[in-house]
């Protein structure tokens, strides 16, 4: 079962890296920094609407459940702060594509020259 759970994991990383390459390659290096600031941002808004999310469900349920309510709000701003996860990763992806994009490797540039 581990197995199956890692080959997923790969293909949804494989699928996001063709994904990044895809935008990303006919983009100039400063529309790329500018779509990994507005990446960084929608990431940022999910934490803090996670924490909306939790306070407003914690608040409005408290009367009827008490400590209870904690569980539903807890568990309902986890899922933005989970996905959260991914804008950040995709915005990591993102620079290290730019990175490769002007700094490429010696040896490729070596490949080049033979």
């Amino acid at each position: 079962m581990p197995g199956a759970f890692t080959n997923c994991q790969k293909r949804k990383s494989d699928r996001l890296k063709a994904r990044v390459e895809a935008i990303c390659s006919t983009l100039s290096h400063e529309e790329r920094l500018a779509v990994v600031k507005r990446t960084n941002a929608w990431a940022t808004a999910m934490i803090v609407a996670g924490f909306g999310c939790f306070i407003g469900l914690t608040a409005g349920l408290w009367h009827l459940l008490r400590a209870e309510a904690l569980r539903f709000g807890i568990g309902s701003a986890c899922m933005c702060w989970f996905g959260s996860w991914r804008l950040f990763a995709e915005a990591k992806l993102i620079l290290n594509f730019d990175e490769e994009q002007e700094h490429p490797s010696e040896s490729e540039e070596n490949e080049e020259v033979a």
